[in-house]
């Protein structure tokens, strides 16, 4: 995995690296914690953000190189497109990981999504309370999450449905488009949990 930690550089930032080792600490952690293997969720970590910093419309053309024309929903809600052109920068670029195992959490690692595989649901988290996130939220979640003594299952979507309300408290307030995919996971949590 050294070898994939070496070529993701090129796709970012010296930021936006340092966030993407942190998430893949963060990964490993909480692997360990649900006594997984986690092996292609840190590879995810890896990749989660290799589109984040390329311009929207070249994003757009990489969906379209590979006959997918990116949704309205995904066009109102600019911050969350990377999420959905990475699956297919890594067709293009990192084929050895084009497997839906890996890309599935890629794919909803900022939206969330109506009944998120734990795969999901990690990475999801893992990228949002990772330690070099320092707003207020953050820090709170992490915090929560890990110093409970509640059942890890039940912890790990009460935390997740915390950072939904959070996510999309924060998106009214600015007057931002909230995918659906989000209220979606949301709703489903909501439910769920019993809250």
């Amino acid at each position: 995995m050294l070898d994939l930690r070496e070529k993701i550089k090129g796709y970012m930032s010296v930021y936006r690296y340092n966030h993407t080792i942190s998430v893949a600490k963060e990964c490993e952690k909480m692997a360990e914690l649900f006594g997984i293997d986690g092996k292609k969720l840190v590879i995810s970590a890896y990749l989660h953000d290799i589109t984040k910093e390329m311009d929207i419309q070249e994003q757009i053309e990489l969906c379209r190189h590979f006959g997918v024309d990116i949704d309205e929903d995904t066009l109102n809600s600019p911050k969350t497109l990377h999420s959905f052109s990475a699956p297919f920068l890594i067709k293009r670029d990192f084929p050895e990981y084009d497997e839906e195992s890996i890309t599935l959490p890629i794919k909803y690692h900022t939206t969330g999504r109506e009944n998120m595989s734990l795969s999901e649901k990690l990475l999801y988290l893992a990228d949002y309370i990772e330690p070099t996130r320092k707003f207020e939220e953050c820090v709170k979640l992490r915090n929560s999450f890990y110093s409970s003594e509640e059942d890890l299952q039940k912890r790990l979507d009460r935390v997740i449905l915390d950072s939904l309300r959070y996510t999309i408290d924060e998106l009214k307030a600015n007057n931002q488009f909230i995918h659906p995919e989000t209220t979606n996971a949301y709703r489903f949590l909501l439910s769920a949990t019993g809250e």
